[in-house]
């Protein structure tokens, strides 16, 4: 939302604010009685108006907000909808995108990861091999994998999704945030036909190779990236491979370590 507003600001797109609504309201109050001068008899009923007023706070609803920036952004072509092969994308681009997303291996893996750090952290663990050869039998692991994949818990990490069947040339991923999830909303909607409205973080060339490791060691530190992306490659492959036979079909290019160019990273600010 935050992301939203601020190119909404940029381009000078207009936003719902709360509105403060005043209602009045006029009250007579009655006299009563009746008063006698030198045998005149004078109505005393006339009284006094009395106002009363009240102020409240009407809140846009955010749906109703996302979509008219959205609409708003479009109108005024500060986004471009459905890039082609004729369309000149360029970093920092605002882009609306129409596809089939699915989560790729290297988020899949990300996931493993965390969790084995996580076990790592919690045994105090100095030993790097401990992240490549935990027994999934364990207990302690075994549970963890439950909360993750049986009962949806939300990690603190990015996702990268692709986009296939778009109408651009190259390969279309997208990087959804950890921050991007509100409430009980979870990965398990970011699948299937969806627009994705988002910036251009990264464009790769052919015959260029950009590194998967801010999705499959989210949060480690750089020197401890460069160590273990040496090694990453061969485990992501081994586990896509031990998916095969559990029916998770996954492309036989999918992205493991690095993703291959000609290929679009895009930073989602919105999925619908």
């Amino acid at each position: 939302m935050d992301t939203l507003l601020s190119q909404a600001e940029y381009h000078d797109v207009p936003v719902p604010l709360p509105r403060e609504i005043v209602e009045k309201s006029v009250r007579k109050r009655s006299g009563g009685g009746k008063a006698s001068v030198a045998g005149f008899g004078v109505d005393g009923t006339a009284g006094s108006d009395f106002e009363y007023q009240s102020t409240y706070s009407l809140e846009p609803r955010e749906k109703a907000t996302v979509s008219k920036v959205i609409d708003s952004l479009i109108a005024q072509q500060a986004v471009k909808v459905s890039p082609d092969e004729q369309t000149a994308l360029s970093k920092d681009d605002l882009v609306e995108i129409e596809g089939e997303a699915r989560i790729t291996a290297a988020s899949l893996a990300g996931k493993m990861f965390f969790i084995f750090r996580r076990l790592m952290l919690a045994q105090d663990s100095s030993d790097l091999d401990n992240l490549f050869n935990i027994d999934a039998a364990d207990p302690r692991v075994a549970e963890q994998i439950k909360q993750v994949y049986l009962d949806n818990e939300l990690l603190p990490i990015p996702l990268l999704l692709e986009l296939t069947g778009s109408s651009l040339p190259q390969r279309v991923y997208v990087n959804v945030r950890p921050d991007f999830f509100i409430d009980d909303a979870s990965a398990n909607r970011v699948e299937g036909e969806m627009r994705v409205l988002g910036s251009v973080s990264r464009l790769i060339d052919a015959e260029q190779y950009f590194s998967a490791e801010t999705w499959l060691l989210h949060d480690w530190e750089f020197l401890m990236k460069r160590l273990l992306m040496t090694r990453v490659e061969d485990s992501v492959r081994e586990a896509v491979e031990a998916m095969a036979p559990m029916g998770v079909d996954l492309p036989t290019e999918d992205v493991h370590a690095y993703i291959s160019g000609p290929a679009v990273v895009v930073d989602a600010i919105a999925l619908y």
